[in-house]
This record gives structure tokens, C-alpha cells and sequence, in this order.
């Protein structure tokens, strides 16, 4: 019989080597897969796309303060994709997705409900003095046109993998941004994050940075950066729920066909005024 050792080393290699898999995400899931049975039966465990982790933290602590019985825990990040896959295996009771479900999803048994939305954001160090930036400075970022800050900051784009989710939304924004970010994955020395996490730690600690994230992640994890004004429209919860601002990134849940009591009775906790206001206060717009 093979040991959990191997069996993780196993999936890693096997789903490292995939298109849009990395290694450290990979073993982050192979956990959460490999040992489903290390919940108790009051226990929620959540888990899915990084984005989202920073306000669930601070939900599940506040849902842990009202049922003391139960406790809910949220783990690193496994990414929408990841997230899902956990809840079919049994890995987590509750995902975290930014996408809706396939139809090979559904089919699995698996629901998801929309529970909020945040603004998707390009965001510098707060040590910049870079406060707004257009589309068109964004192509030039990227295609390596626009190569210096005003304070002769050299600008440094944090990258992620070809599919990623905020690169997906961000390629919405200008006909010409997929083959920008295509030159940018072709110049040397380029930052490059595998999760929301990475991206946030780089982007606070490399001078000149620029990258995408999320209002909620960075309000949520206290995060030293400035999320810009994009063509002139600031990126609130509001302007992006009014279509001003461009980019809105939803997030869902995902529950197995048959959810435990205690999962649900976190998901009422969710829309609770608690739940609620927590969603607002930390950078969210809701449904």
C-alpha cells in the first residue's frame, strides 16, 4: 500500500506537470485531497480562490465567536479550480470559486451560489506616488514601452500564469492586452506569482511593482498597497457595481450535493447583518 508520502508526491508530479498547475499550489490541494478524514463533524473547512481568503478569515472568526461548538477554518490558497476540486474529493465542506461552475461540475452534483462581488484592481507599493494609470499605460507596461515611473522608479509588472483569473479579466479591458502580456512573459527577469498571496507579497516588496489583485484582498489582509484609479474612475464596491469602473470579480461558494449542518448553518452565518456587514466593510458589493 502506499504511504500518504507518496501519494502526495505522486499527485504532485502528476498534476505539477499539467497546463496551469504549479507545483506549490499543487501540493496545497494533494492535503487537502489526500486527508479528508482529519475534519470532525462540527468541523468547516473552506477553501478556493486566494482572493477571497482575507474577509472568509475574518467571517469564520466571527461565526466562530457565535457557534464555539463548531469551528470553521480557512486554508492557504488552492485557487477556483482547486477549491472546487477539494469539495468534490471531500478535502473541504465549503469552496471558494471566482468563476461559476462547468457543466462537467454540475454534473458531479455540485452547486454555487454567488455570494459578492469586488472590484478587480491594478495596484502599486503605497510608497509610490502612482495614484492613477489608464488602459493604454497598462499595454505599455506590459509590452515593455513604458519601462520608467515619473520618480525614474524602474516599473516592474508582477506576472502570472497564462489563464489566470485576474489575467482573463484584465484581457477584457483592450483587444491589444493579450499580446501585451504575452511580450511581458518574454521578458527576462520579470516578478511572477503563482497565488493572490504571492502577487500581494511581491508587489508590496519589490520597488516600482505594479500588478492585479482584488479591493477585498487587500483591505481584508491590511495590505501596503494603492489600488489605482483606472481611466479615471476610481475602484469602488459602487462605480464597479454601476459598470463605471471596468472590472467586478464575483465570488461563489461551492457546496457538495448533500452540505453537512454545520457548512450550511455557516453559509446563513454569510448572509447574516454580521455576515453582511463584514462583506461591505472589507471592500465588497453584494448581490
Amino acid at each position: 500500500m502506499l504511504s500518504g508520502h507518496h501519494i502526495l508526491r505522486d499527485f504532485v508530479a502528476k498534476f505539477s506537470s499539467s497546463k496551469g498547475i504549479n507545483p506549490v499550489r499543487a501540493y496545497a490541494l494533494a492535503v487537502a485531497l489526500a486527508f479528508p478524514v482529519a475534519s470532525t463533524a462540527d468541523e468547516i473547512r473552506i477553501a478556493g480562490t486566494g482572493n477571497a481568503l482575507g474577509t472568509m478569515k475574518l467571517i469564520a472568526k466571527a461565526y466562530n465567536k457565535t457557534y464555539p461548538q463548531n469551528k470553521a477554518v480557512v486554508l492557504e490558497s488552492l485557487g477556483s479550480s482547486g477549491g472546487i476540486r477539494a469539495v468534490t474529493k471531500g478535502g473541504v465542506e465549503i469552496g471558494l470559486s471566482s468563476r461559476p461552475l462547468t457543466e462537467k461540475e454540475k454534473q458531479l452534483g455540485l452547486t454555487a451560489t454567488e455570494y459578492a462581488q469586488s472590484p478587480t484592481v491594478f495596484a502599486v507599493r503605497m510608497q509610490s506616488k502612482t495614484t492613477a494609470i489608464t488602459v493604454n499605460d497598462i499595454l505599455a507596461i506590459y509590452s515593455g514601452k513604458f519601462t520608467h515611473w515619473l520618480d525614474g522608479t524602474l516599473v516592474r509588472p508582477v506576472l502570472r500564469q497564462p489563464g489566470e483569473d485576474n489575467n482573463i479579466q484584465i484581457m477584457k479591458l483592450s483587444p491589444e492586452m493579450e499580446s501585451s502580456l504575452k511580450r511581458a512573459d518574454a521578458r527576462p527577469g520579470m516578478p511572477f506569482a503563482i497565488t493572490d498571496q504571492d502577487a500581494a507579497n511581491k508587489m508590496e516588496s519589490i520597488p516600482g511593482s505594479i500588478g492585479v489583485s482584488t479591493l477585498s484582498l487587500i483591505i481584508s489582509e491590511k495590505r501596503a498597497l494603492r489600488p489605482l484609479i483606472l481611466n479615471g474612475v476610481t475602484p469602488t464596491p459602487e462605480n464597479a457595481r454601476t459598470g463605471r469602473y471596468p472590472m467586478m470579480k464575483p465570488y461563489y461558494f461551492v457546496l457538495p450535493k448533500n452540505p453537512s449542518p454545520a457548512a450550511m448553518q455557516f453559509i446563513d452565518f454569510l448572509h447574516s447583518a454580521s455576515g453582511r456587514s463584514l462583506l461591505k466593510r472589507n471592500g465588497h458589493t453584494l448581490p
